[in-house]
């Protein structure tokens, strides 16, 4: 099965206890990270995007060798906006991103549930006209720091200053990316990140997979029969224990609370493998970080829905 790997999903850990010049530096640099790898994925996006041209599916046959072409439209839509902050006196700033790989065309699939559930994870149940206006308002909405109460009073900037003690930089993002896609489907993942004080931001990632012939994202809803539902958490606990060299009996040990895996993560695919995620203190503590189980189609072959199984190379 043909495919293009685009970027691997994000598995961060932080764990921050101090402030000033510590906590902005890192904050700033998480914040740069999110920014370069939305832009390490889009040149990907688009060098696929290239190759593939546009308008309907075409093979072309030299030989004994026969290329198939697919085309792939994705823009990259994306908004900064930065505030600063005076809160009693005290000035601080507040960065607002948001960048989506918009899809347009996969072939000649039905992306319509593909664009429906990317404004949804992105940007919750508020109903927006396109996702410009969804990013728009995103950058724009600064009640997330309280402006509402009148407490807060939030101005744009231009900019953001230089790191130095003293200076609280905080930020707001989301991004929507895809990691892998072929004729057959296309993963994205989405990620939020937010530092607004304390200890430490809090990142979270939602990816999945969407069935591109059946028009569909996948969950473990529509992915498994219902007996595989029933018996696919003990192929996730032994994946785990293998993934961290332990018995099942020394996944407490090991980090993992236990007594909380008892619940798929996200499912998704990615290089012919099906992930389970959890986020941060899902099933561990926030300094192990995101958790992304790998479980092989051998494994879980029997359990698939009719259908699922062909989204899988299982001879490899």
């Amino acid at each position: 099965m043909p495919c293009v790997t685009h970027v691997s999903p994000i598995r961060l850990s932080i764990n921050l206890f101090g402030r000033g010049e510590l906590i902005y530096q890192i904050c700033s640099e998480i914040r740069d990270k999110m920014k370069s790898l939305v832009l390490l994925a889009s040149g990907a996006i688009l060098v696929a995007a290239v190759a593939t041209g546009c308008g309907d599916a075409k093979k072309k046959s030299v030989g004994d060798v026969e290329v198939t072409s697919f085309p792939v439209r994705e823009v990259i839509l994306s908004a900064d906006k930065n505030f600063r902050i005076v809160l009693d006196g005290d000035t601080s700033y507040l960065d607002q991103y948001a960048s989506i790989h918009w899809p347009e065309a996969f072939g000649e699939s039905d992306i319509a549930p593909l664009r429906d559930s990317l404004m949804r994870y992105c940007f919750g149940d508020s109903v927006f006209s396109s996702p410009e206006d969804a990013i728009r308002h995103f950058v724009n909405d600064t009640t997330v720091f309280g402006e509402s109460n009148g407490t807060v009073k939030l101005m744009p900037v231009d900019s953001l200053p230089a790191p130095s003690d003293g200076v609280r930089c905080y930020f707001n993002n989301v991004t929507a990316s895809v990691i892998e896609s072929d004729e057959s489907m296309v993963t994205y993942q989405v990620t939020t990140s937010v530092y607004l004080g304390g200890a430490h931001p809090m990142t979270t990632v939602h990816p999945f997979t969407y069935d591109l012939a059946e028009g569909r994202v996948l969950d473990v809803g529509n992915m498994f029969t219902a007996q595989g539902r029933d018996s696919i958490m003990p192929v996730i606990i032994n994946a785990l224990a293998r993934q961290l060299d332990v018995p099942v009996s020394g996944l407490d040990r090991a980090g993992i609370f236990s007594s909380q895996l008892t619940y798929p993560g996200q499912p998704y695919i990615n290089n012919n493998v099906l992930y389970f995620h959890y986020n941060p203190y899902d099933i561990a503590p926030y300094s192990s970080g995101m958790i992304d189980v790998a479980v092989y189609p051998y494994e879980v072959e029997r359990f698939l829905a009719p259908g699922v199984i062909n989204l899988f190379d299982v001879g490899i």
